[in-house]
């Protein structure tokens, strides 16, 4: 009987491990094969695949924000009603292109540093009036341009608000310091009075120190794949940026009869000063705004 009962509880043992082996193995994963979800299911591109990229881009400023509002007037006749409106070019409208680096951070953030160059639109005012009274009075045909040039370094982050395998959905944000290269007026004039000789009168108004233009950056913008290595890249961006003027130069010569004037002056600008010192003249500092709100578009190339 005990023999009987040991070859019973020997049979009962190998078929529980017998069970529990083949427990085991069905509740095995094999690392070298996938599910059908795993295969179908995409892959997210890895941010240490191509941590770095370089990108080229270009804007045009639709809107113009903040920026100073300039009129254009004109008179018919002496007795008829001066007519100002104002016209639609401000400074900070037009063109910008640049270039930038960063780096992937992770699959959220990106760092990088931008560089570009407005270019601007010229701001170009008419007028067309008449000083005067009586039968004692002359017209005047004026027209200035005004041109903005600045180059400008932004610092960025970039968040990426939605992504998917082909594209992402993305908002930046960024300092912004401008170095203006050029800040100019140049302005030609005619008066033609009821007796005498014509005048014709040519100037430029150089502001030939600046200081910084500083400010911020904010864009919305949506990237997309073209290849493995590069995608393109659409947004609306928003800079707001403002400097102040240090010295202007002007020249100016003026014709009458054949005969010439040249005239020249310089200003300074500071916050405290003396209305009546000269060479050169001082005034009181003010700011100029160069904002603007637009669409851009470029290509980035992942490194």
């Amino acid at each position: 009987m005990n023999q009987y009962t040991l070859l019973f509880f020997s049979l009962l043992l190998l078929a529980s491990t017998t069970q529990a082996q083949s427990v085991v193995a069905l509740n095995t994963v094999n690392p070298s094969a996938e599910s059908p979800m795993a295969r179908i299911a995409p892959r997210a591109t890895k941010a240490t695949e191509a941590p770095f990229y370089l990108k080229i881009y270009g804007f045009y400023s639709l809107l113009t924000p903040g920026s100073e509002i300039n009129y254009s007037a004109t008179q018919s006749q002496t007795t008829a009603p001066t007519i100002y409106k104002p016209i639609n070019a401000r400074l900070g409208a037009g063109p910008r292109a640049g270039i930038g680096i960063g780096m992937i951070v992770s699959d959220f953030i990106n760092v990088g540093i931008d560089a570009d160059m407005l270019f601007g639109s010229a701001v170009k005012i008419d007028y067309d009036l008449f000083v005067g009274s009586g039968n004692t009075f002359s017209r005047y045909v004026i027209s200035t341009n005004t041109t903005l040039k600045v180059l400008s370094i932004t610092p960025n982050i970039t968040f990426k608000a939605l992504s998917r395998p082909a594209y992402y959905i993305y908002n930046r944000l960024g300092l912004v310091g401008g170095l203006v290269m050029e800040y100019k007026i140049t302005s030609s004039s005619t008066e033609t009075p009821t007796r005498g000789a014509v005048t014709t009168t040519t100037g430029t108004t150089d502001y030939t120190k600046n200081s910084l233009a500083l400010g911020y950056q904010a864009a919305l913008g949506i990237q997309f794949r073209l290849s493995q290595a590069v995608r393109g890249f659409a947004e609306v961006v928003a800079y707001n940026q403002s400097f102040k003027p240090r010295e202007v130069q002007f020249t100016s010569t003026s014709v009458r009869s054949g005969a010439s004037t040249v005239q020249s002056s310089s200003t300074v600008f500071k916050n405290e000063g003396d209305y009546n010192k000269t060479n050169p003249t001082e005034q009181p500092s003010f700011n100029v705004s160069i904002n603007s709100v637009g669409v851009g578009a470029g290509l980035m190339f992942r490194f």
